[in-house]
């Protein structure tokens, strides 16, 4: 075997010839203050899927980064294994805790009239809506801070709103409070005598209505509740599911009327207010009538889940 003093005073064609390795490396390594390798460099562990998969079901909770750093692997691999695997990575949710007796009143369900009535009162305020996981910004090159950036305010201008929708698709305009007002029994109880009830009259003669509200202070209020029994059927406060997974359908209809008024920042409320309103009102039949009919489905899920959570 040729000596160390041999090899030094050869050429490169000739060092790669005899090492039986590609000239450009010999070069490479001649250019080099030291032969060690970068760090990172080299060929990668390889760890089997099953293992990976023992490893993530054992601690599900734990990142993919910090599984990937504990068996030496990159974190892309572990994201390329997870998919090969069929399985997910989720979001983690909060969600009120379910006792035992909260479980039981869900599945307190007793049977639907033809027709359904539900009101609900909603603050809006002039800063622009945003959906955080679904709200994109497609940039193609350089990024427009402006297009892309959603800017709120501390003590945003606000008010508040009641609105009744039936199931038969037909909803009233918004009812609109002054900024600042807080909502008592006593004013509620106003709201369905001068609104409520000739509306009920007028589109619903045959009386065939159940009036639902969800479970604030001023709906649950003894003197409200008192006050709907002598007038309308309803849906009492301990019949209404606590914390209850968008059993009204007004906990669909308002967002979506969001989605569309509050995309943007508006000059003033006044404008906020025309947006809101013009988008309440060109809600479309069908879209009201599907959006209460999934009221049922909703609490059949119910049952099925033994009162306990639900997914859509």
């Amino acid at each position: 075997m040729a000596s160390e003093l041999d090899i030094r005073v050869k050429t490169p064609t000739e060092i790669s010839r005899l090492l039986g390795v590609a000239k450009m490396s010999v070069y490479r390594i001649g250019n080099k203050d030291n032969i060690e390798r970068k760090r990172g460099s080299g060929s990668k562990a390889k760890v089997h899927l099953q293992v990976i998969k023992k490893a993530l079901e054992a601690e599900p909770l734990k990142s993919m980064r910090a599984h990937a750093k504990d068996m030496g692997i990159s974190h892309t691999t572990i994201v390329r294994s997870v998919k090969m695997l069929g399985e997910k990575s989720l979001v983690r949710v909060e969600r009120p805790l379910l006792t035992e007796r909260i479980k039981a009143v869900h599945l307190q369900l007793q049977q639907l009239a033809a027709s359904s009535s539900s009101p609900m009162k909603k603050t809006w305020t002039v800063d622009p809506a945003l959906n955080r996981r679904n709200d994109r910004y497609l940039s193609f090159g350089e990024i427009d801070k402006s297009a892309r950036t959603l800017t709120t305010t501390n003590h945003p201008a606000s008010a508040m709103s009641l609105g009744f929708v039936a199931s038969n698709g037909i909803a009233e305009p918004l009812i609109w409070f002054p900024t600042g007002f807080r909502l008592k029994a006593a004013d509620y109880i106003n709201v369905p005598k001068v609104k409520f009830l000739p509306w009920v009259r007028e589109d619903f003669p045959d009386g065939n209505v159940v009036f639902q509200q969800d479970g604030v202070p001023a709906h649950t209020a003894l003197t409200a509740q008192n006050w709907l029994k002598k007038h309308v059927e309803f849906w009492p406060k301990d019949m209404w599911p606590p914390y209850s997974p968008d059993t009204n359908p007004l906990d669909y209809l308002l967002p979506h009327v969001k989605s569309k008024a509050c995309t943007l920042r508006h000059v003033n409320f006044e404008a906020t207010k025309a947006s809101i309103n013009e988008h309440w009102t060109s809600m479309s039949k069908e879209y009201i009538i599907k959006t209460c009919q999934a009221l049922r489905r909703r609490l059949e899920v119910f049952v099925i889940a033994n009162g306990g959570y639900i997914d859509d």
